[in-house]
C-alpha cells in the first residue's frame, strides 16, 4: 500500500478521475443494501475511469482546495476488514476487480484507503443491488460519477490493449556533470583530541592612551576550530551525485519520484545530505551586529514552496527523495540540487535508485557500484591548521 510520504503527496492533488476524498467511512456493517450500494458505486466508477495509473479513494480526508486535503480521520470503531469488502464487491461483479482496502493511522488519525490499479474494464453488476441496476457501467468523470455512454464503454474495450513496458534512462553524474566515477580517492579524518576554543589577543585599554579607546564591532568565533573540522572532514569524504531521468516510454509518467540511498561495506547504510546543506567553512571572527541579525532572521532555502529534493530517515536510514512530477514521452527531468554521499570507510559501495510513478508497477530499480579508497587519520590542532591553510589556499587558487 501507500507509504506515509506517498499519501501525503496525494493530499496536494484535487479530486479527479483517479482521486476522491471522503470525510466519513462508508456505511457497511449492519447497513442497508441501499446504503452499501454507495460504496459499490464509487468503486465501480473509479475502476472504469479513464486514467493512467492507480486510483484512490481516501477516507477520513476532506478536500480543502487550493490547500492540501485536511486529515479529519474516522472513528476506529467500525473498522472494515479488507477480506469482507473484497467478498462484498467481487461476488456481485461479472468479472473480478483487483483492488485493496486498508485502514491505518496517518498524521495521528485513523483513516482508510481504497486503491484500484488500472486494469481491463468495464466492470458492472451481474445482478441489481440496492439502488444500482445490473449491466450498468458507472464511470468517474472528473470529480463526479455518472452512467457511461455506449461510446465510453466501447472506448474502455479499446483501451484494454496491452501497453508496452516503460523505458526509463537514468543518468548519475558527478562533478562537472560528467558520468559518475566508479573509483574515489577520499580521506577519513577525525580529531586526535577535542579541539580547544578559538581566541585571539584582544586589544587592552590604556587610560593614558587615547588611541586605545575603540568600539568593539567583532568578536571571536570560539567554535571556529571545531566548525572548521566538521566542514573539512565532511568535504574530505564527499561524493557528489546529480541525477537525470529521461522518459523513453510511449506514454507519460505521472507523479514520478526517485528514491536514492547508499550502502557501504557489509551493507552498512551510508549517510546522505544535500551538498548545499553541508556546513560551510566558518569565519574565525564575525561582525557582532551581522551575526545577531542572521540568527534573528533565518533564511528559508526554498521560500514557501515544497522542496523538490529532501533527505530523511523515516525508514531507519538516509533516503533522498526527488519529486519529478509528470514526464511526457521524451522529456527529461533533473534533481535541482546535488546529493552528498558521505562514505565512512574505504571499500565497495552501492548506490541504489528506485523510480516510482503511477504507471510503474512495480517501480524500476537501478544500481551503481563504486569503490572508495583512502586512509583514516586522526589530526591534532596543528595538523588541522595545516588542512585549513591548504583549503583556503586552494579556494584562492580557484
Amino acid at each position: 500500500m501507500l507509504t506515509d510520504d506517498q499519501l501525503d503527496q496525494l493530499r496536494y492533488k484535487g479530486e479527479g478521475s483517479d482521486l476522491d476524498y471522503k470525510a466519513e467511512r462508508y456505511p457497511f456493517a449492519s447497513a442497508t443494501d441501499d446504503a452499501k450500494s454507495e460504496l459499490l458505486k464509487d468503486i465501480l466508477a473509479m475502476a472504469n475511469a479513464h486514467r493512467d495509473g492507480t486510483a484512490y479513494i481516501l477516507i477520513g480526508f476532506k478536500e480543502s482546495s487550493p490547500h492540501p486535503a485536511e486529515v479529519v480521520g474516522v472513528l476506529a470503531e467500525g473498522a472494515i476488514d479488507d477480506s469482507r469488502i473484497q467478498q462484498f464487491v467481487n461476488e456481485k461483479l461479472e468479472s473480478k476487480l483487483d483492488f485493496r482496502y486498508e485502514e491505518r493511522i496517518f498524521d495521528g488519525k485513523h483513516v482508510a484507503v481504497i486503491a484500484i490499479p488500472k486494469q481491463s474494464r468495464p466492470f458492472y453488476l451481474k445482478k441489481s443491488y440496492g439502488k444500482l441496476p445490473k449491466d450498468t457501467v458507472y464511470i468517474r468523470r472528473g470529480s463526479s460519477t455518472a452512467v457511461a455512454s455506449p461510446r465510453e464503454v466501447a472506448m474502455m474495450g479499446a483501451g484494454n490493449a496491452i501497453r508496452p513496458p516503460a523505458k526509463i534512462d537514468l543518468e548519475l553524474m558527478g562533478d562537472g556533470n560528467l558520468p559518475l566515477d566508479q573509483n574515489f580517492q577520499l580521506a577519513f579524518y577525525s580529531p586526535s583530541t577535542p579541539y580547544p576554543d578559538f581566541s585571539t589577543e584582544e586589544r587592552s585599554y590604556d587610560p593614558f592612551d587615547r588611541t586605545s579607546l575603540y568600539i568593539k564591532t567583532h568578536e571571536d568565533n570560539r567554535h571556529f576550530w571545531r566548525e572548521a573540522a566538521e566542514h573539512l572532514f565532511l568535504r574530505s569524504r564527499l561524493v557528489t551525485v546529480r541525477v537525470k531521468v529521461t522518459n523513453r516510454s510511449e506514454f507519460a509518467l505521472n507523479g514520478a519520484k526517485l528514491e536514492v540511498w547508499a550502502l557501504g561495506p557489509s551493507d552498512m547504510a551510508v549517510d546522505l545530505n544535500l551538498v548545499d546543506e553541508l556546513p560551510e567553512m566558518p569565519t574565525p571572527r564575525w561582525n557582532i551586529m551581522t551575526h545577531q541579525m542572521r540568527h534573528m532572521v533565518p533564511v528559508a532555502r526554498h521560500g514557501s514552496r515544497a522542496p523538490q529534493m529532501e533527505v530523511d530517515t523515516k525508514e531507519g536510514h538516509h533516503i533522498c527523495r526527488v519529486r519529478l512530477g509528470s514526464l511526457l514521452p521524451g522529456e527529461s527531468a533533473f534533481g535541482d540540487e546535488a546529493l552528498a554521499v558521505l562514505p565512512e570507510l574505504p571499500g565497495p559501495h552501492l548506490l541504489k535508485v528506485r523510480i516510482l510513478a503511477q504507471e510503474l508497477n512495480p517501480p524500476l530499480s537501478f544500481e551503481h557500484i563504486f569503490e572508495v579508497q583512502g586512509k583514516s587519520e586522526a589530526l591534532d590542532l596543528d595538523e588541522l591548521k595545516s588542512l585549513i591553510y591548504q583549503s583556503i589556499k586552494g579556494t584562492r587558487a580557484d
